[in-house]
């Protein structure tokens, strides 16, 4: 085989390696194990490494620092994430049944829990260091991050920026978060609330609801008035950043939603209390207390207005957004890079969060690429991501990181 053709198939086999291992999230399993199979891959390159370790009340959280100074003036940090959400099987693909965790390849694509969010990126970042090591000389010193807890609140990216990289004696001077759409730059991303809403009512015998003061009900009125009320006005908040692409609105806009409805354990019984989750996407030209202090101010007039007793509780989520000035030099950089092989200079604010608000929000210009199609189907069954993709997204890297272009 031709050598770009081994060197292909080797990120590829490194990917399905990579989705072998079971590093969901919630249980921080095998953390330490894809850690250490990633630095055993990036010292095979000649990239020096180093492993930050946090503890915390859920245990260990490694995260993997990998660099190499190649006597660029300045360090490119690649960053992505090994921790995935949890996958139940067996999944089915063309009548074959195969568990999330044993990978499979068909039609030019890999299918496996993690193999578009955020394995691919690893595999991607290590092959595109591998033949910018090679060439010798770059634009880029390349420094590897790989954080867990990324799909639980980022508390990996936080430790990162605040110690890991103090640590391994590395800076970088611009940053992209590979975790993303593959159809443009992301130059921001929406930032995160989580939380919900604690109806309390009086609960009794189904037959008779008259002595009752039912809190399911309550919460039902509730989310109406929260869906016509808040939900809209918060939705005409636009950012100054594009939408993606076949996004229904122009511009990065607020978007909020309710996403838990729980109450109850008996048929027959009245509940005294009834719970609402939520989820709240706002722009990054806002604040989150301002945000925050608006929602509040909404969940009370509508729980006077209904006569529900509500409280409301604040996940501690640490994504507040971000974005970099398009017109900031690297953001053209990567554009003309990704132009090269996508063809487009396409830029845009994420409409999820992700872990670039470390960076961004301390001055260093940021930016986001990815692999996750919607038909990635990432976090549901069948996740899988294109084989062509992850080759002209490492290309994309290569081009960004050479000297010579």
């Amino acid at each position: 085989m031709p050598p770009d053709v081994v060197e292909d198939e080797g990120m590829f086999n490194l990917l399905m390696e990579l989705v072998r291992v079971d590093t969901s999230a919630i249980g921080r399993r095998n953390y330490r194990r894809v850690v250490e199979l990633i630095r055993n891959e990036a010292e095979a390159l000649g990239m020096r490494t180093h492993v930050q370790v946090i503890r915390d009340e859920r245990g260990e959280l490694p995260s993997l620092i990998a660099w190499k100074d190649l006597g660029a003036d300045r360090n490119l940090l690649l960053l992505s994430h090994y921790d995935v959400v949890p996958a139940t099987g067996p999944w089915i693909l063309d009548g074959v049944e195969f568990d999330p965790f044993d990978p499979r390849r068909v039609n030019g694509r890999i299918y496996g829990r993690g193999a578009a969010d955020d394995k691919s990126a690893i595999a991607l970042s290590l092959s595109a260091c591998g033949r910018v090591i090679r060439r010798g000389k770059a634009r880029y010193n390349p420094i590897l991050a790989v954080v867990g807890d990324e799909e639980v609140g980022g508390t990996g990216v936080v430790a990162l920026a605040e110690g890991g990289l103090r640590e391994a004696g590395v800076e970088p001077d611009a940053v992209i978060v590979i975790d993303a759409a593959p159809d443009f730059v992301g130059i921001g991303a929406s930032g995160v609330i989580n939380g919900d809403l604690i109806i309390r009512g009086r609960g009794g015998h189904a037959g008779r609801p008259f002595a009752a003061r039912n809190p399911v009900h309550l919460a039902i009125r509730l989310a109406d008035e929260l869906l016509t009320g808040f939900s809209q006005n918060h939705a005409s908040r636009l950012s100054k950043i594009p939408s993606p692409p076949g996004s229904p609105v122009p511009r990065l806009w607020g978007r909020f939603s309710i996403t838990i409805m729980e109450a109850g354990t008996q048929h027959n019984v009245i509940p005294s209390e009834a719970r609402l989750g939520f989820d709240i996407r706002f722009i990054p030209d806002e604040g989150k207390e301002e945000v925050i202090e608006r929602f509040r101010a909404a969940v009370a007039a509508a729980a006077c207005k209904i006569g529900a007793d509500v409280d409301v509780r604040i996940k501690e989520t640490l994504n507040p957004g971000w974005m970099t000035d398009p017109s900031d030099d690297f953001v053209r950089e990567v554009l003309d890079s990704y132009e090269r092989h996508f063809g487009s200079r396409a830029i845009a604010g994420s409409l999820g969060g992700n872990d670039g608000f470390v960076f961004a929000n301390k001055g260093i210009p940021t930016v986001s690429l990815g692999t996750i199609e919607l038909e990635s189907n990432a976090h549901g069954d069948l996740e899988n991501v294109r084989e062509s993709l992850v080759v002209a997204m490492r290309d994309t890297l290569v081009d960004l990181m050479s000297l010579t272009l």
